[in-house]
């Protein structure tokens, strides 16, 4: 048992390293993420002060802008992970090594998480500072639970959508397009939620970054009378799609070194 737990461990570190460290080797890359998101989080604030707003919807758009690149890492990250590693030839590689399977993903849900922090807390700052938005450190602490709870289930939803897409093969790249763009409105990156209908609204509660935005909002913003439930709940909700999501996922990657090991392949179809 030691020993598993020990190989798990040092395959999450190696795996995570790279993810850390290999993609800060091109600053430009890093530059233009945070140009981008922060530009579409301007856009969205002067339309909201246009539109004679208060100061609350600012405040909104500023936490949809750094809760972005990190659904934008789980779904290109690490849900197609598994399938660009098989088209890369590295897949077989990881699969006959006595490293377990969901330590390569863990570790590059954790990589990819601190990676990606360094980008939000980017566009967070200038978000505050060209934006003059103010939240309510008072209650920081509940809003860090609250956080690395949404980042438990997000990169658990994405492990879990890692083997999906590996089965689908060359699907996978046309289904992670479909699959954004109704995630980025159900999930109200820029607007609250509660807008929604009441079905609209049923679903995006099964995405966690909606709840975890909604509840990070009415947090750090006191005056933010929109959220569609309690933040406690939606802390709750949060803490049991995670450990669904983490369920799901193992589950999953058993599925495909099962698969693989019984058809030897991976996809639904020969490619």
């Amino acid at each position: 048992m030691k020993k598993k737990l020990l190989l798990f461990l040092r395959t999450l570190n190696a795996r995570a390293y790279v993810r850390i460290f290999g993609q800060m080797r091109e600053l430009t890359w890093v530059i233009a993420s945070v140009a981008g998101g922060f530009f579409t989080m301007g856009t969205f604030v002067y339309l909201y002060r246009t539109l004679g707003k208060g100061p609350e919807f600012s405040g909104m758009v500023v936490l949809g802008g750094f809760m972005t690149p990190f659904f934008l890492n789980v779904l290109w990250g690490v849900a197609t992970q598994l399938y660009w590693e098989k088209e890369m030839g590295n897949l077989e590689l990881m699969l006959v090594s006595p490293a377990p399977l969901p330590a390569f993903l863990v570790g590059l849900s954790v990589g990819g998480a601190i990676h990606t922090s360094l980008r939000a807390v980017a566009v967070l700052f200038f978000g505050i500072v060209v934006f003059r938005v103010k939240f309510a450190v008072a209650h920081l602490p509940q809003a860090l639970v609250v956080f690395f709870l949404t980042l438990v289930a997000m990169y658990g939803l994405g492990i879990a959508l890692s083997s999906l897409f590996l089965y689908h093969g060359r699907d996978a790249w046309r289904t992670a397009d479909i699959v954004m763009e109704p995630t980025n409105v159900l999930s109200g990156m820029y607007f609250p939620v509660r807008y929604l209908s009441l079905g609209l609204a049923a679903i995006a509660a099964l995405i966690p970054m909606t709840l975890g935005l909604d509840a990070l909002r009415q947090i750090l913003i006191p005056s933010f009378a929109e959220g569609l439930l309690n933040w406690r709940w939606e802390a709750v909700i949060l803490l049991a799609l995670g450990i669904l999501l983490a369920f799901v996922g193992t589950w999953a990657l058993h599925a495909v070194e099962y698969k693989a090991k019984r058809d030897a392949r991976l996809t639904l179809r020969w490619q």
